[in-house]
């Protein structure tokens, strides 16, 4: 398996716990792969222990697996919580050519490896697979499919091929994301990562500075990942409530903005400040 897992986790309780049990078990009970792949874990200093603990359990729990300590890779990020820093930091520990995010309260399609290996067989050029994606509330209903309109508008690349995302698209309709991706490493660093100064696009942003930089993004269309989108706390759970569409589209425009830089600038707040009290 030549992909690495990667789960930020911010905080720790036993909803959370119980959640990323869940997501662990998706990467643990995949269907046709040979070995599990790397999992990466990064947390803050506060709840080393918890991780820890966490650890032992799914070790006792998947035995009869092959299930070891060897599995998990454990990275202490210093309090410096925001998803993109955990990312970034947690890649420094990838040793395989590529990397996928998985939130701590998503889960992985049990033939989610299986496909993605082919893909990276067939495409060895690409250098970000989205994943087609499905959305779900807190009781498992399905709510809408993401990243699946590269396939249902038929976007096309460069050289006329359909799937791949392409500048246009993005202009069209910004709601890709790219958790559950699959990331070749070199490239990500290449481009920089992500920039832990922008909020809520930061996902976007980087889809942006990754074509302005010629990597090749290709949508795989099939449903690999599914998504919690409404959880009550999360980070975008708080955006939704707290940010109104004027400051929404401040940080749109600074995504576009911001994607022409490869390093991670400070943004100019008063801007939004004017936006917002106008």
């Amino acid at each position: 398996m030549n992909i690495s897992i990667i789960i930020p986790i911010h905080e720790y309780s036993d909803k959370i716990s119980s959640l990323l049990d869940k997501a662990v078990e998706s990467i643990i009970k995949q269907e046709k792969i040979d070995n599990i792949p790397p999992i990466i874990l990064v947390f803050p200093t506060a709840i080393e222990e918890d991780i820890k603990g966490f650890v032992e359990s799914q070790i006792r729990k998947y035995q009869d697996k092959g299930v070891t300590y060897q599995n998990f890779y454990l990275v202490n990020n210093f309090e410096k919580t925001d998803y993109q820093s955990q990312v970034n930091l947690a890649v420094d520990s990838v040793t395989t050519d590529y990397f996928s995010v998985l939130e701590f309260d998503d889960e992985y399609s049990t033939t989610f490896f299986r496909n993605a290996s082919k893909y990276i067989e067939t495409y060895n050029d690409i250098d970000v697979f989205l994943t087609m994606m499905i959305e779900v509330n807190e009781i498992n209903q399905g709510i809408k499919l993401t990243n699946e309109t590269v396939w249902a508008q038929q976007f096309v690349g460069e050289n006329g091929e359909m799937g791949y995302l392409n500048a246009n698209a993005l202009k069209q309709y910004t709601d890709f994301k790219l958790s559950g991706a699959v990331i070749k490493k070199s490239e990500f660093l290449n481009i920089g990562g992500y920039k832990s100064n922008m909020k809520l696009t930061f996902m976007y942003e980087f889809l942006l500075r990754a074509l302005n930089n010629a990597c090749k993004i290709y949508s795989i269309p099939k449903i690999g990942y599914k998504h919690l989108a409404t959880r009550e706390g999360s980070m975008f759970d708080e955006f939704q409530k707290t940010m109104s569409i004027i400051e929404r589209k401040f940080w749109f425009d600074t995504a576009t903005k911001e994607a022409n830089f490869i390093t991670d600038r400070a943004i100019d707040m008063s801007r939004l400040t004017k936006i917002v009290v106008e």
